[in-house]
């Protein structure tokens, strides 16, 4: 196909393609190399860089759930340090007081983002009532026994860790401090997931809850401490900075870490394009049903915000297992993308300077397989002038010895072969010649047929109105005899030029235009043509005359010939039309018809050939055969474009019974 292609279009010399073909040999080898090196060293540089992200993921989550044991440790050394025992027996929370001052020799202010600060601090009575809340004093007495880490605590009188969400206004409630650091408004983004609040209404905080017990055992209450994640970046930067120990690349941070609340960003150091903190934004629709709706670990390729990133992702759980947010580190792909580019111009410098020495090689190589080819080029070039006792010099050292010997093989075939292919175009020749004999009868016949008919009409009223003893009728009666003999001489011609109308049967349409190319492929004006056919498989069968279908194919694929000049491509295709109808298409490669002559090809003794090669009745016959068949004949051509001829025919079964047909219940010509 490429051979054609590159043939038709370009004019290239054998050692020019012998060297091309080594060339491309070559190069497609290097090619395929450098792509197989490439795949691989992507899929083991992005195989090893995920491993790594699962680490940094674990990372994190070992920094997470430290800062969440060390608020527990800060909330117990806060009761035992302030002798809540006595406190909460009595009720006196004046006495509490004296909490506020360890709480802010111990915590840092929220601005510094510290891991020990400390967002709210509340103290309980045993059936869970507030007695004390040290960030917001004033507001004691509500019932917080309904919460499940408290609930937990109070009944289990153990410690108690977890991650959980909070209301805003109860947040507001613990802490009056945090009203502008809580709220997160919600920043849409292409590939985020669908969350319908623009603003959230809930807070993600870290919460301790550690029971307060008498020397005796009794339960007494207890203290409850907690961090709000919302906008508080200590935790993201400190796994920024103990994980990927601040690298950089092109000036940007490598790695990076994210805490989600469900599907939206409350603290991270992933930077926007505007050089602020992408708190808001939203976390793709795949990351966030895989994580938050299915409970998998996520560790692949996703876009962050504004760059690429080999991402991981886990689930934040709350005290009763339910998923509430993710955990994410990811590093930058931009210096793993580098790093594949690089790979990939050193494959291809390897390959270019490869291709090039072995191109060289190919050179000398095949300059002397085209030395030893010219020589057979001069050797058929006798040959095809006549000397069939040519014979080619044997060189042993040339490697070519065995084609030299089937080289003379075949020119003392050749000779052998020459008398036989005499004799047999000899036959071809006077096969053509019966063929032309038939076309040119069927001509005659049709040209003389009517005035014949005309001729008989008059002389028999001729005939009619003389009388008996009338001398010119003995002369009539001899125009009458010769009229009708040369009558029944043309009924002879016709009936040797076509074949006598039929009883209609069964056809399958493929047999019949299969058998017409067979008639036709080995005639001398087909012997330049190619012919391509498209047979639809199981096509519905049609009620006909399949003699007479067979004759109007004949004659389509004879103009077409002419119409090609013996040089072109015959295509016929079949199929079935949306309608149920069989559909058979006829196209050449010819000169084409001009559009003016279009609407009278069809007529009889119209043609557009040379006088002397054509009567014009072919496709008028061909007409009236498939009109009388219930078909449809339409030609589409142009000018020096070629001609299409479109045949409709009515089917008589379906596609569906297609089987029916190869298991012999319906038959078949």
């Amino acid at each position: 196909m490429l051979s054609r292609i590159f043939g038709r279009h370009y004019s290239v010399n054998l050692q020019t393609r012998l060297i091309l073909g080594f060339f491309i040999a070559t190069a497609m080898t290097g090619l395929i190399a450098t792509i197989v090196g490439i795949r691989t060293i992507n899929k083991n540089t992005i195989s090893e860089v995920q491993g790594r992200v699962q680490q940094d993921l674990n990372a994190a989550g070992l920094i997470y759930d430290y800062t969440l044991e060390r608020l527990a440790n800060r909330v117990q050394f806060s009761a035992e340090c302030a002798h809540l025992q006595d406190a909460i027996k009595r009720r006196d929370t004046h006495s509490m007081e004296a909490m506020n001052t360890l709480i802010r020799s111990i915590c840092q202010p929220r601005e510094a983002y510290g891991l020990d600060s400390i967002d709210m601090l509340t103290v309980l009575d045993a059936d869970g009532i507030v007695i004390y809340r040290a960030f917001n004093q004033g507001y004691s007495g509500d019932d917080m026994s309904d919460r499940p880490i408290i609930r937990k605590c109070l009944a289990g009188k153990s410690l108690q860790l977890s991650t959980e969400l909070m209301p805003v206004d109860i947040i507001r409630k613990e802490n009056p401090r945090l009203a502008d650091h809580v709220p997160i408004t919600v920043v849409k983004t292409p590939q985020s997931a669908v969350i319908e609040e623009r603003e959230l209404s809930e807070g993600m905080v870290l919460r301790a809850a550690y029971p307060v017990i008498a020397d005796d055992g009794e339960l007494l209450g207890a203290i409850i401490g907690g961090v709000v994640l919302n906008n508080n970046y200590g935790i993201v930067d400190i796994i920024q900075k103990t994980v990927y120990r601040n690298e950089k690349y092109q000036g940007r941070d490598m790695g990076y870490a994210t805490i989600f609340q469900g599907g939206v960003r409350i603290s991270t150091n992933v930077m926007t394009g505007e050089g602020s903190r992408a708190v808001g934004t939203i976390v793709s629709k795949e990351v966030y049903e895989h994580v938050v709706k299915e409970g998998k670990d996520w560790v692949d390729r996703a876009f962050v915000v504004n760059d690429w990133y080999i991402s991981a992702y886990t689930p934040i759980y709350n005290s009763e297992r339910a998923i509430i947010g993710m955990l994410y580190t990811g590093v930058l792909e931009a210096k793993y993308r580098d790093i594949k580019s690089e790979t990939m111009w050193i494959f291809l410098s390897i390959t270019f300077f490869g291709t090039v020495f072995a191109f060289l090689i190919s050179v000398s190589l095949g300059h002397g397989i085209i030395k030893r080819i010219r020589m057979l080029k001069r050797a058929t070039e006798a040959i095809a002038a006549g000397d069939l006792d040519y014979r080619l010099a044997h060189d042993e050292f040339s490697g070519f010895g065995m084609l030299d010997e089937a080289f003379d093989n075949m020119t003392r075939s050749l000779k052998d072969r020459d008398d036989r292919l005499q004799e047999a175009f000899k036959r071809l020749t006077r096969t053509e010649r019966l063929a032309a004999l038939g076309q040119m009868a069927a001509g005659v016949a049709h040209e003389i047929n009517n005035p014949l008919g005309g001729i008989l009409l008059y002389s028999n009223l001729v005939m009619e109105e003389l009388p008996e003893d009338h001398p010119a009728r003995s002369n009539i009666e001899k125009i009458i005899y010769q009229t009708e003999r040369s009558k029944k001489i043309v009924e002879n011609l016709l009936d040797f030029a076509r074949t006598p109308p039929g009883e209609q049967v069964t056809c399958d349409m493929n047999s019949i235009i299969q058998r017409a190319l067979d008639l036709v492929k080995d005639q001398s004006v087909f012997l330049g043509v190619t012919i391509e056919t498209h047979f639809a498989e199981d096509i519905p069968c049609v009620k006909a005359e399949c003699s007479r279908l067979e004759e109007v194919f004949l004659n389509l694929f004879f103009n077409a010939a002419d119409a090609m000049e013996g040089k072109g491509t015959l295509t016929v295709t079949t199929r079935v039309s949306s309608t149920n109808q069989l559909v058979i298409t006829v196209a050449d490669t010819g000169k084409g018809i001009a559009r003016p002559y279009l609407a009278h090809i069809f007529e009889p003794f119209f043609t557009t050939k040379e006088p002397g090669h054509g009567t014009g009745l072919g496709l008028s016959i061909a007409y009236g055969i498939l009109k009388k068949h219930n078909g449809i004949i339409d030609v589409d051509s142009e000018k020096d474009r070629g001609t299409t001829f479109t045949i409709t025919l009515p089917v008589i079964m379906g596609p569906e019974d297609g089987q029916a047909r190869e298991n012999g219940e319906a038959e078949t010509i």
